[in-house]
């Protein structure tokens, strides 16, 4: 589970429009992602930049 700082930097970096286009799966794997990206960064979401994210929704997207 991602914990709400990341939660919310997400939502300051794609719209909740776009986000409920997701399919469960895509949000299941983009949750994966973020989850994976936090650890890399040893929990640092600060460390997270935008187009880490934006990458990461857009790869979830082509699922």
């Amino acid at each position: 589970m991602l914990v709400h700082s990341l939660y919310e930097k997400v939502a300051n970096t794609i719209s909740q429009a776009n986000l409920s286009k997701l399919s469960r799966s895509q949000t299941d794997w983009l949750e994966e992602e973020l989850s994976r990206l936090s650890a890399e960064k040893q929990g640092d979401i600060d460390e997270i930049g935008y187009d880490e994210i934006l990458k990461a929704f857009n790869r979830a997207k082509s699922r």
